[in-house]
Order: C-alpha cells, then structure tokens, then sequence
C-alpha cells in the first residue's frame, strides 16, 4: 500500500533503513543539516528548525523521559515530484523486552521541510 501512495504522490528513488539505537537519525540529520526541519515530539511540534538546535531539541526530549527506551530508527529517503532530496525519520522507542503493544511505547517524527527557493 505505502508503494503505491509513493507512487501516487510521485515520489521516486525511495530507500528504506532501519537501524537499532539513534545513530542513524542523527546521521542524515547530518546530512541534511543544510535544511529546515519539523520536529513532533510528545509534547510540541517544531517547525523550520535547523540540525544542529534539532538535535539539541531530540536530547532534551530524551532527557525529560522518565522510562528508558530501546530505540528503533526508521528512515526513509526519496525525492519528491520536483526533483528534492527528502527524508522522513521514525525514533519509536519501546519501553519492554518484548516487541508486543505497550502503552508506554512512544513515536517521534522527523521531517524535512521544503527548501526555499528565490
């Protein structure tokens, strides 16, 4: 289903990576650190936001938890209709050993933003 509304929306060039721990978000942070960014945590949304004040606002999110997680990173990367190198980021964080539904299990979403062009 999600190919053919990839298909649909025309994106195209569409890699999927999942890694264990945080590394690989903060890796095309990095990479697209030149970009704005939009940022839902648990509590707030953030927009515009550049990769370096992004960062600091994932570990201040990480910090204010009270459960620890094991973190999952899910990243997809493509280019849009016109030609934009895009990523969207998943940080899921689970709070038990086991990988079934807990309550306590958290998602947060990492976009990038358009860039402005004159």
């Amino acid at each position: 289903m999600s190919n053919f509304i990839d298909w649909l929306v025309g994106r195209r060039r569409i890699e999927h990576k999942e890694g264990i721990g945080l590394s690989l978000a903060i890796y095309f942070i990095n990479k697209f650190k030149d970009r704005a960014f939009t940022f839902k945590g648990l509590k707030n949304k953030y927009f515009g936001i550049r990769g370096e004040e992004l960062l600091k606002l994932i570990q201040e999110e990480l910090d204010s938890m009270l459960v620890l997680y094991r973190y999952t990173t899910r990243v997809k990367t493509y280019t849009d209709r016109k030609g934009v190198s895009q990523v969207k980021i998943k940080l899921i964080g689970r709070a038990s050993t086991m990988d079934r539904y807990n309550p306590l299990d958290i998602e947060l979403s990492i976009n990038t933003e358009m860039p402005n062009s004159p």
